[in-house]
């Protein structure tokens, strides 16, 4: 605590009781979140000797990324508990189930120990009361986690403009199926980052910004639109928990308003009237075949000899032609250029992937599009109809958000 500076101390105690006045009781880290169990666990004890909250009333979660023995994995989660300075935790998450190398870490990791079996020894302890995990994974992936039946709840990515990382599988998102999945299973489900990685819907471009006006802003119709799931979606499924990352107190006031006005019918109607808009904007600028079937038969980046992450970057075309998300977009493609950057053709793909950090490429997995690459091969599972279509969104992207494009 002698390098956190007194001033950011005290702005992490104001936001937690801000959060805590507000009714907001759910208080999420990680391990890998720099010095972040350290600062909470300091706050923690303060509040608690200060009297202004009970432990018993906060639900406070961290999550753990894989190690590559179980013997590695108790140490980090030991020195988890001794930042937190707690007891127990409500929530313990396998933090970043991205790879099928994880899955086998946790269940099949032979002489070094599976993972998940030191969880439930803790469990048994009384140390964490509920398990799961977090992820960036394909849709596919976090399916063969969930019907292990071994976790209580997720944390993925699925919001109204895709499911970041998991993008395909439908108009908007490829986590559809996994959400519902969870209903069957009576999993808690929780959504990373609903402002940032579902659309930077704190800064919107002008034109998602006038396309939700004037009936809600971006940051209140992505919190309603989510927590409405079970109502708009055909299979009822519910969404229990949406994050909001604060920096400082200010940042919860959208999102507390959302959730005063989610009782509220007026709201309620309008938050299915901003969706209608979205969806005829997306249908009537790229086509009602086009937003139904883009997704087809489109490779991953783990499925392409140069790992290009051709799904992503489809996604990406969309959301710029349909709402302007250019900002959005080129985020999301300079960490693929920076992945790109990396990469040596005289290795193979998991070379480079562990060269590059595998739990790193892990969040944010796939590398930035080679212009002067023929991609067919890897489109010969698409309509042929969307493959003129596909090319052209390719090189759309490169040349609206990449370094060499932009100059």
């Amino acid at each position: 605590m002698d390098q956190v500076s007194p001033e950011c101390q005290e702005n992490v105690v104001k936001t937690l009781k801000e959060a805590i006045k507000f009714g907001i009781n759910h208080i999420e880290t990680a391990r890998g979140y720099g010095c972040s169990e350290l600062q909470l666990g300091v706050a923690f004890k303060q509040l608690f000797d200060e009297g202004f909250v009970k432990r018993e009333d906060l639900i406070i979660q961290t999550k753990v990324n894989p190690s590559a023995t179980a013997k590695e994995f108790r140490e980090t989660l030991e020195k988890s508990f001794s930042l937190l300075q707690l007891d127990y935790v409500d929530l313990f998450s396998f933090h970043g189930m991205n790879l099928d190398s994880h899955y086998d870490m946790l269940f099949n990791n032979g002489e070094n120990g599976n993972l998940y079996d030191v969880i439930e020894e803790y469990v048994a302890a009384g140390k964490i009361r509920h398990v799961g995990f977090s992820t960036h994974g394909q849709a596919e992936l976090i399916k063969k986690f969930i019907i292990t039946n071994k976790f209580e709840y997720v944390n993925l990515h699925y919001h109204f403009f895709g499911s970041y990382t998991a993008s395909g599988g439908g108009p908007f998102g490829g986590n559809i199926e996994n959400i519902r999945l969870c209903q069957e299973r009576d999993m808690g489900v929780f959504i990373i980052s609903p402002y940032d990685k579902g659309g930077r819907l704190y800064a919107p471009s002008r034109k998602l910004r006038n396309l939700c006006l004037p009936d809600l802003e971006p940051m209140l119709f992505g919190s309603l639109w989510l927590w409405m799931h079970e109502i708009h979606d055909e299979m009822k499924a519910p969404i229990h928990t949406i994050v909001c990352g604060s920096a400082r107190p200010s940042d919860m006031d959208e999102p507390v308003i959302a959730a005063m006005l989610l009782e509220n019918e007026t709201f309620r109607a309008k938050t299915l009237t901003v969706a209608d808009r979205l969806t005829n904007a997306m249908k009537e600028t790229l086509g009602t075949s086009w937003v139904d079937s883009w997704h087809v038969g489109l490779p991953n980046c783990y499925e392409t000899k140069q790992a290009t992450n051709i799904t992503l970057f489809v996604w990406a075309y969309n959301l710029i032609k349909s709402f302007g998300m250019v900002d959005f977009a080129m985020e999301r493609y300079s960490m693929c250029e920076a992945n790109k950057s990396k990469w040596d053709e005289n290795l193979s793909y998991w070379e480079n992937v562990g060269k590059i950090g595998s739990i790193g490429w892990g969040y944010v997995p796939g590398n930035a599009i080679d212009p002067g690459h023929d991609y067919s091969n890897e489109l010969k599972k698409c309509p042929p109809e969307n493959v003129p279509v596909i090319v052209e969104a390719l090189e759309f992207v490169h040349k609206t958000c990449g370094k060499e494009g932009k100059q």
